[in-house]
């Protein structure tokens, strides 16, 4: 598990209702983590990527995973056309972003699509167009790439971004968000920076943040969740669905940016095996048609062999 140390923390004593089983007296929250500690990591940008997909990345933050794919920069209208069939049907089981249409001043645009499996969450049940919590998810996602992305490279083009939820267990966007980055490096899409997203939530008082909520954290405590380029250390998004006091936000905020870091050492090191991998496979497949073009060595002398 990544742990976060900057800070040390020890049993926060106060008394808040029904909030207080999430820390333990010995200072561990339900999963045995403390307060400032990430879930498990896995990012991966895989081989493969199904027909009709540029890139496929797959990323867990504890249980909660996702797999997100890449397709385009494609012509609008052929972009169109792909969605149906790339992923399957989007209109079962999925929900998409409003599409903004930048055909006027020449620059790209970026449509995102959102899907579950049926066994992602203890819900069975579908999601469609009108589902509003992962409409907006699909709306967050594409206003927070849409400042990263350099749109201008990719006129009168669409990136189409889907990402399917295998298994949910809080923290949604903050995956979302972080799956998409890693699909878009592996397609090749110019971004200015990382993408890099965390979920901080405030137990009672702002000495008592905790760092990469579940699902039972997320819905009792109120939390934030922000996006972060961390060359510049600009918020390209930051959501915030509850009021909370002025110093209590500064307090999430800033163990959210600085938890960003970590994240940063693990999607950095992702990305450099990735790129390793893809140049070795390239240089291979080089050699492999220069000796093809040379034919066979002059001094080769071939023999037919007698199996008795």
């Amino acid at each position: 598990m990544a742990h976060f140390k900057k800070k040390k923390l020890y049993y926060c004593n106060q008394d808040v209702g029904s909030r207080v089983e999430l820390l333990s007296s010995g200072g561990l929250r339900l999963d045995n983590r403390r307060p400032y500690e990430l879930r498990s990591i896995d990012f991966n940008i895989l081989p493969n990527p199904p027909v009709g997909c540029d890139s496929v990345a797959r990323v867990e933050h504890g249980l909660t995973k996702l797999i997100g794919f890449v397709s385009g920069p494609r012509d609008s209208v052929e972009s169109n056309r792909t969605v149906a069939t790339t992923l399957g049907n989007p209109t079962s089981n999925s929900a998409s972003s409003n599409l903004n249409n930048n055909n006027n001043n020449q620059n790209g645009s970026i449509s995102v699509h959102i899907s579950t499996t049926p066994f992602s969450s203890i819900d069975r049940k579908k999601i469609g167009r009108s589902d509003k919590k992962f409409a907006d998810l699909a709306q967050a996602i594409q206003n927070t790439f849409e400042p990263v992305v350099m749109l201008h490279l990719y006129p009168r083009s669409t990136i189409d971004i889907y990402v399917q939820v295998l298994q949910q267990d809080g923290a949604l966007l903050q995956a979302a968000i972080n799956v998409t980055t890693l699909a878009l490096i592996g397609a090749g899409v110019s971004i200015s920076d990382y993408v890099l997203s965390v979920s901080v939530g405030a137990l009672s008082t702002p000495s008592c943040p905790l760092l990469d909520l579940t699902n039972s954290e997320q819905t009792d405590l109120p939390n934030l969740t922000i996006a972060v380029l961390p060359r510049t250390q600009k918020l390209t998004l930051l959501q915030l669905d509850t009021r909370i006091n002025i110093l209590t936000f500064e307090s999430l905020l800033e163990i959210g940016l600085e938890a960003c870091l970590v994240l940063q050492l693990e999607m950095d090191r992702e990305v450099r095996r990735w790129a390793t991998l893809l140049n070795s496979s390239i240089h291979n497949s080089l050699d492999y048609k220069s000796h093809s073009a040379q034919g066979p060595v002059a001094d080769q002398n071939p023999q037919i062999m007698m199996i008795d």
